[in-house]
């Protein structure tokens, strides 16, 4: 490289060789695309996942309330004690959930009987920005009368980019499957 008069390399000489420079390009151009790739890809596969396990719970309660519409669930000698039927009810709930998260640890499940549809008053389980199901129980229906069957959790979010707001202070995304019938005459 040429010196100047006062020992200094000249600069200009350095960034004209730079510039004709090609070695790299290759890895700088990935280096500025891979995050946007990579966010992009991930995004979706969360997304993907998200709407996936929201189907899987949605199957699951309708498969489990069919058994309270249908009247075999409350009638069940085993389903005597409500505390006892809520457990059996979860675990009936889960039976129909794939093995992608813990169902029995994260699933809250609520089921509520209505004299009318008008009489029916459900509430959203956040409260101070935390999911909370302590509105949640089991008090089965009778022949012909309104039942509301709620499942929910809180689902982990691992990718957010864009600072998208999940209405729970943890984060995480709250997903509610649901089924609202009138039981049959039994």
């Amino acid at each position: 490289m040429p010196l100047t008069s006062d020992g200094m390399r000249d600069a200009g000489g350095l960034f004209r060789r730079f510039g004709r420079q090609e070695d790299g390009a290759t890895a700088l151009e990935f280096a500025i695309v891979s995050p946007v790739f990579l966010g992009l890809l991930f995004g979706i596969l969360e997304l993907a996942l998200t709407f996936w396990s929201t189907q899987v719970r949605e199957t699951a309660v309708a498969n489990a309330a069919r058994q309270i519409y249908t009247g075999a669930f409350q009638t069940s000698a085993s389903n005597a004690d409500t505390t006892v039927a809520l457990v059996n009810f979860k675990k009936s709930v889960c039976d129909n959930v794939a093995a992608m998260f813990n169902c029995q640890k994260l699933v809250k499940v609520d089921v509520q009987r209505y004299t009318s549809a008008s009489s029916a008053t459900i509430t959203v389980p956040i409260r101070n920005g935390a999911f909370d199901a302590s509105s949640f129980g089991y008090n089965p229906p009778g022949s012909n009368e309104i039942c509301v069957v709620r499942a929910a959790m809180e689902y982990p979010v691992y990718v957010n980019l864009i600072g998208y707001k999940t209405g729970l202070t943890s984060g995480n995304r709250l997903i509610m499957a649901s089924a609202a019938f009138r039981t049959e005459p039994y």
